[in-house]
């Protein structure tokens, strides 16, 4: 499906019932360059409070993999530190 190009639409794809199925290997992928990781540590959108939740995602090992690279990977971008006024993340029902 067509959503536009950039971070966000992958984000918000992440969020869908059914996200796709390499999504996670993706973000995880894209956070190897500077350029991704400063999107996902852009202060402005938020993502790595969008991210917390999928690192304990039970309906798919790929996207809990993915999503737990993609964290990691911005643990190598300096200088940059998620905003603490960022809304609290929703964790997945237990």
């Amino acid at each position: 499906r067509e959503r536009g190009c950039g971070l966000a639409p992958l984000l918000q794809a992440l969020g869908e019932p059914r996200p796709p199925p390499q999504l996670g290997p993706l973000l995880c992928n894209l956070s190897q360059l500077p350029e991704g990781r400063r999107g996902l540590l852009d202060r402005s959108r938020c993502s790595v409070q969008r991210l917390l939740p999928f690192t304990q995602y039970k309906d798919s090992t790929v996207h809990r993999r993915g999503v737990v690279g993609a964290l990691r990977n911005c643990c190598f971008e300096y200088g940059e530190s998620p905003r603490p006024s960022c809304p609290a993340p929703r964790w997945p029902a237990a």
